[in-house]
């Protein structure tokens, strides 16, 4: 009997801290079949080969994301810092795979307390900061703990604040700028006999000064509206 395997790329958790990803842009720069298009958090819309997400199957820890707020917004939102994991599949899959992956499928599994923890501790926390040439800043915290066995919680806040950047002619970028806020709780983990369950809840702010299409380059004299996205 021969199998195939329709998974054709994927990102382990040293491919993440290797990238140093800050968004998705830069979490895909090295899977050429996949592209991220927007400057900002809430334009950002994931393409594989060509087709947008609304013809993707996306899921975050085996739940589908669906729905659309608005076609020029982006539907997917994930903190790099947040993943473990990420499995992409390009073109047609297979059933399995469920329904609307005309293009593709991707998966995105977040991080377990007991993946972070030490051997051997049972609490523990991360604070980063990081700072843009192209004027922004970064700044994290994360705190994870064991509850029982395999089982944890963790629990981490994301502040990123960026100015409109500058071309590679030194052309400020209207509508680039914002400022993002991301809370994100996760309760989970392996229960035993190959079983596991995960809870969580994420609470993403952003504000800014977008065009109409957040996504498309905001020429010169287009109007920019003040404007906050919630999910």
């Amino acid at each position: 009997m021969v199998v195939g395997k329709l998974t054709d790329s994927a990102l382990d958790r040293d491919d993440i801290e290797i990238t140093q990803a800050n968004d998705l842009g830069d979490l895909f720069l090295r899977t050429p079949s996949v592209s991220v298009g927007g400057a900002i958090g809430i334009a950002e819309k994931i393409y594989v080969r060509g087709l947008e997400d609304a013809q993707l199957n996306i899921s975050i820890d085996g739940a589908q994301i669906q729905g659309t707020l608005f076609h020029h917004v982006g539907r997917v939102s994930v903190e790099p810092e947040l993943l473990e994991r990420v499995d992409v599949q390009t073109g047609a899959g297979e059933a399995t795979s469920g329904f609307g992956v005309i293009g593709g499928a991707i998966r995105f599994r977040t991080r377990d307390a007991v993946d972070l923890l030490e051997p051997g501790r049972n609490i523990g926390g991360i604070a980063r900061a990081g700072w843009f040439s192209n004027d922004g800043y970064k700044l994290s915290g994360t705190t994870y703990g064991r509850l029982a066995g395999d089982v944890g919680i963790i629990a981490s806040y994301v502040h990123q604040n960026r100015d409109p950047y500058e071309d590679g002619d030194g052309n400020l970028v209207a509508g680039s700028g914002a400022e993002q806020n991301v809370g994100f709780v996760k309760i989970g983990g392996d229960v035993g006999m190959g079983h596991g369950f995960s809870l969580s809840y994420e609470q993403r702010d952003e504000e800014g000064e977008f065009g109409a299409r957040p996504n498309w380059p905001v020429l010169e004299g287009d109007p920019l509206f003040p404007a906050e996205a919630e999910r």
